[in-house]
């Protein structure tokens, strides 16, 4: 997705509660990411929480993607399962819209 982004305003940044460890060991077996892995690991999910996307029942935070204007104002967010793919069109027309 970065790749299609290039150019714009638009960084994308893939945030885990995930050791800063366990982040890397994660990349390295994907032959490396084209974008930043953020851990929110401690205090343990506290960027995911401030977004609203922490799930406290299961202690782990949804999988989520943020769309955050160059103000800081959140744009767009959107709550999807495991195995769902989330629509690229939808989100390219959130980053339209910032």
């Amino acid at each position: 997705m970065q790749e299609r982004f290039a150019g714009g305003s638009a960084q994308v940044v893939g945030i885990s509660c995930d050791s800063v460890y366990t982040l890397k060991a994660w990349a390295e077996s994907l032959g490396g990411t084209k974008y930043p892995l953020c851990s929110d690991f401690w205090p343990h999910g506290k960027v995911t929480q401030s977004y609203g996307v922490f799930n406290d029942e299961i202690g782990r935070p949804e999988r989520a993607i943020i769309v955050v204007d160059a103000a800081g104002i959140v744009r767009y967010i959107d709550v999807h399962q495991l195995r769902e793919v989330p629509d690229e069109e939808e989100i390219a027309q959130a980053l339209e819209k910032c």
